[in-house]
């Protein structure tokens, strides 16, 4: 009876396996991958324009005399202001080749070399954001959103994307489960006071009890976006909110 017991589990065992195989190597479309490839491509190209026209470059890293670091990259350091500049170029180039699908490859991987090495540089400028376009980047070098005339790919090339949003927003949503956030309203409540001019807003801005209403709802957001784009009837609105959030 034992044997025939641990037969029956081995054979489920093995039939679960080969259907989360199935699942994940399944043929999907390749919309949204490419979708995926050009907005992230021209998010690249618009964020590293805006950091240069405003004078970071030179703010973050050549005024500064001196730079905390990542453990483990003591060895990064800023390079010569104009080869500063000319990594950004370079970053803006790859950027658009992403966006075009143009030496894709190529270009996916010096999008991460150049936008990671200007993270690494100093350890004040981190933000999650930051990390998650870095792990981004590196993960589009392998994912086939470059290859023209292709109708379908593993669903595994847009699942790992969706997982990578979905550690961002949960693991936010849980940091914030804390007094400072919750109680606190820490720091919204020095943020949206800062933004009381605002057009049309400004004034919800002035009131006292936005900040902490700001932090609830951004905890509970966080906890619970995931599961609202995960299900059908709720994902049309949930879409909508994130627009509206970000």
């Amino acid at each position: 009876m034992d044997g025939v017991t641990v037969e029956t589990r081995g054979k489920t065992a093995r039939k679960t396996g080969n259907r989360i195989i199935d699942s994940i190597f399944r043929p999907v479309s390749a919309a949204p991958l490419v979708t995926f490839r050009i907005v992230f491509g021209a998010m690249m190209v618009f964020g590293t324009v805006r950091f240069m026209a405003l004078g970071w470059i030179n703010d973050h890293y050549v005024r500064p005399v001196f730079h905390f670091k990542y453990y483990g990259f003591e060895w990064v350091q800023p390079l010569p202001e104009f080869w500063l500049y000319a990594v950004h170029i370079l970053l803006i180039a790859s950027a658009l080749g992403v966006m075009a699908g143009r030496f894709y490859r190529l270009s996916a991987i010096v999008l991460f070399l150049t936008f990671t090495y200007t993270e690494l540089i100093d350890l004040t400028y981190y933000l999650n954001h930051y990390y998650f376009v870095s792990i981004v980047s590196f993960l589009m070098i392998f994912v086939p959103a470059g290859v023209s005339g292709v109708k379908s790919v593993p669903a595994w090339t847009t699942g790992i994307f969706k997982l990578q949003l979905a550690i961002v927003y949960v693991y936010a949503g849980l940091a914030k489960i804390n007094y400072d956030w919750l109680i606190g309203a820490l720091p919204l409540k020095i943020w949206v006071p800062a933004n009381d001019a605002l057009p049309l807003i400004g004034w919800f801005f002035k009131l006292g009890f936005t900040p902490h209403l700001f932090s609830w709802f951004g905890m509970v957001y966080d906890c619970t976006i995931v599961f609202l784009l995960l299900w059908r009837k709720t994902r049309p609105l949930a879409y909508v909110t994130v627009i509206v959030f970000h």
